[in-house]
């Protein structure tokens, strides 16, 4: 005997017309992403980041470069305090330093647009003394057994004339401003235990590491305008670049005031 068909709006006729579109859809959902499928997820991922990376990255370096021109302002107010709110002393060692010619200071030809001469020829040029430096990366030399030589600032001039004690005098008052006074009075003992080495919570590394296009950052450097007896604060490298060990101290980039095109946001 034939069993009857339900009846259209019967409850058997309904549930087992849910329970089979409920196999279908469960069938449906089992079956996974086909190889074509992923293919083309993974072609519009790899898209997306060849577009967006670049940009990325450009932010990043931009961000760091203005991390370093912040701590270049702190610098420069530290060291503009100290120039003409300092002792008597301090204050006429910083105007010796801008009529020094020896070589202990660096003295370097530069561009108005804030760059050394020796890669840019461009434009205005004047002349600059660096009174102290301090290096913004862990560099270690071979005969030491201390990471983070120089650290902290030091003093360009190591001599006993009054003004040179004078301009050390100015380096203390520069120290005191930026809170590095554990490295006040110091001098070079060429035993790798000079005070301004080692890292610490005042230390000011340097974020953007890379090379912005005439070699990579190593140290910071008080510099005073030979003009006009300004403050400027410059980054250049000692010992890095291919340079090699015992080299001076040596200008690349203005980064405060007026940042070089480099360091420009």
């Amino acid at each position: 005997m034939l069993k009857p068909f339900p009846a259209p709006f019967s409850v058997s006729f309904w549930t087992g017309a849910l329970a089979s579109r409920h196999n279908k859809k469960r069938k449906w959902t089992n079956k996974g992403f086909s190889l074509v499928e992923i293919i083309i997820v993974i072609a519009i991922i790899a898209i997306l980041a060849a577009a967006v990376a670049p940009a990325l990255l450009r932010y990043i370096d931009k961000s760091r470069k203005a991390v370093d021109v912040a701590n270049a302002e702190v610098i420069y107010k530290a060291a503009e305090m100290a120039s003409s709110l300092g002792s008597d002393d301090a204050v006429a060692g910083w105007g010796w330093a801008s009529t020094y010619t020896g070589s202990s200071m660096a003295r370097t030809k530069v561009t108005a647009t804030g760059h050394n001469s020796s890669f840019d020829n461009s434009g205005d040029y004047y002349y600059i003394n660096c009174v102290a430096w301090a290096r913004g990366i862990n560099y270690q030399s071979a005969n030491s057994n201390k990471e983070w030589e120089n650290a902290s600032y030091k003093c360009t001039v190591n001599g006993n004339s009054t003004q040179e004690q004078q301009l050390r005098t100015y380096t203390n008052e520069f120290l005191k401003c930026l809170v590095q006074e554990y490295a006040k009075d110091a001098r070079f003992s060429g035993n790798g235990a000079n005070p301004y080495d080692g890292y610490s919570a005042q230390t000011m590394p340097f974020k953007y590491k890379k090379d912005p296009g005439h070699g990579a950052p190593e140290i910071w450097m008080v510099c005073v305008n030979c003009t006009n007896q300004k403050v400027e604060i410059w980054i250049g490298d000692k010992n890095i670049n291919g340079r090699g060990a015992g080299k001076p101290i040596h200008p690349l980039y203005r980064i405060y005031p007026d940042p070089c095109e480099e360091y420009k946001n």
